[in-house]
């Protein structure tokens, strides 16, 4: 098995009424070549976001329109999605990726279901000066972390970018899906972090692998697809 993701900069049209758009077309088109366990996420709760907590937005989070997961027996057949969300984005990047279940997700909802609380999103890549190796080594390590830095997130995937899938992806590492239990969690700066000192030891560790200037990350609304 192999899993897709697929980011959807610009289109998408009135961001109402997007996840129903999006999953007309794509999840059928999915599960024509074998697509299964599909999830859609949409930037719709980025205006409030931004007013109650700006440091939730980072890099060009306003570019995003949805996001499109998808497990497939092979990529080979991946252009059926592709022809559905190109007309839909004015740029679509694929990557490639390999999940590290970090934290699973308790909620099971419904077909098209809306999954409880908000997801934070981000891509990013590594700095310059940083290799390879120490970049997946310090990841780790940032991910040991990261569950005393955040108390209440209920989960943590961890997608780590084998290659990219279309001509326009920029050349990302890492793509992060941390689940919190309601938006109050996330844009409220005294459930969000835990331990100030564990806030502290997370600012002067993140360089080691997180690349700021070209990381994008804010909060979006998740729907599952069997």
């Amino acid at each position: 098995m192999e899993k897709l993701i697929y980011v959807m900069v610009g289109g998408g049209g009135d961001v109402a009424g997007r996840v129903e758009r999006l999953a007309e077309a794509v999840v059928p088109a999915a599960r024509e070549i074998g697509g299964h366990d599909m999830a859609l996420l949409v930037p719709d709760k980025t205006e409030e976001i931004r007013a109650r907590c700006a440091g939730r937005i980072g890099g060009d989070f306003d570019s995003l329109s949805a996001v499109f997961e998808v497990w497939l027996p092979s990529l080979d057949p991946r252009a059926r999605i592709e022809e559905v969300l190109r007309p839909r984005s004015d740029a679509l990047w694929g990557y490639l990726v390999t999940e590290s279940t970090m934290q699973a997700c308790p909620h099971r909802p419904g077909e098209g279901g809306r999954v409880p609380g908000i997801t934070q999103w981000g891509i990013n890549d590594k700095p310059a000066k940083v290799a390879l190796d120490d970049f997946y080594r310090e990841w780790a390590v940032h991910s040991k972390l990261s569950f005393d830095l955040h108390p209440t997130r209920e989960s943590y995937i961890r997608n780590a970018v084998a290659r990219s899938l279309t001509p326009e992806a920029p050349g990302y590492l890492g793509i992060v899906l941390e689940r919190f239990p309601a938006l109050e969690h996330f844009v409220d700066e005294s459930i969000y972090f835990g331990d100030p000192a564990v806030v502290k030891e997370m600012f002067e560790h993140v360089p080691a692998f997180y690349d700021f200037a070209s990381a994008i990350t804010g909060g979006m609304s998740e729907y599952r697809y069997a």
